[in-house]
């Protein structure tokens, strides 16, 4: 991003939305893992008396798998709820730090896939740190995970100063969105695509929004010039 564009003000969603979403999420996307868990159970329990066989062994993987995805699932949740629970306290933040802090934990995925991660020098913003390192994190860890088969991931943290606020942008090569669930894939638990193609719960654009709105900012998305997602983001000065 090179210069400062127009930015419609953040939309807060009340909250009797959030309490529809959550409880969309607690009967519906919650209750998956725990219905395969509950299922294959009863079959290990009707088999047991007659031994193990690779059929249980299988029963019991997908038990597992399962727990572990619920278990995923409702750490992300604790964190959401986390972010609307406890107070923030801003302080001054240098964000290249915060980036520094980032890439140290996500050069093992970069040296994995054959990644990079770029990113200029940062400002200092005012700012809860542990909030702006969960949601730089999120989005480069994002930008990393969804990346095309067979091509190594480029990650670009860009950052623009304007009159009242900071622009910043997360840009990668990667698999992009469809504009059509550009306002969708921030709801929690939302997911494009199945864990066998992209592991994840889906909570890494709703984490950010929410951190963002706090530090009374809004976030985008749009299509990137490396070929796949640019999540876009303000924060106030």
């Amino acid at each position: 991003m090179q210069a400062c564009r127009e930015v419609s003000a953040p939309v807060q969603m009340d909250a009797a939305e959030e309490f529809k979403d959550f409880a969309y999420i607690v009967s519906h996307d919650l209750a998956g893992p725990v219905r395969s868990m509950v299922g294959f159970s009863q079959l290990l329990m009707e088999k047991v008396k007659i031994g193990p066989t690779e059929e249980d062994r299988l029963h019991l993987e997908l038990i597992i798998e399962s727990g572990q995805k619920l278990n995923d699932m409702i750490q992300g949740l604790l964190a959401f709820s986390r972010l609307n629970t406890v107070v923030r306290t801003p302080e001054p933040v240098d964000l290249e730090i915060i980036l520094a802090r980032c890439h140290m934990e996500l050069q093992a995925k970069l040296d994995a896939t054959g990644g990079q991660l770029i990113y200029p020098p940062m400002p200092t913003v005012s700012a809860d740190p542990s909030r702006m390192f969960t949601l730089f994190h999120a989005l480069i860890d994002n930008a990393i995970r969804f990346r095309k088969h067979g091509i190594a991931p480029d990650v670009r943290v860009s950052v623009t100063e304007c009159p009242n606020r900071w622009d910043f942008s997360v840009e990668d090569n990667g698999i992009g969105i469809d504009p059509m669930f550009y306002d969708d894939v921030f709801r929690p638990l939302r997911k494009l695509h199945t864990d066998d193609a992209y592991p994840g719960v889906g909570m890494g654009l709703t984490l950010a929004r929410k951190i963002v709105l706090q530090h009374g900012g809004n976030i985008w998305i749009e299509p990137s010039p490396l070929g796949g997602t640019a999540v876009c983001f303000s924060v106030a000065r």
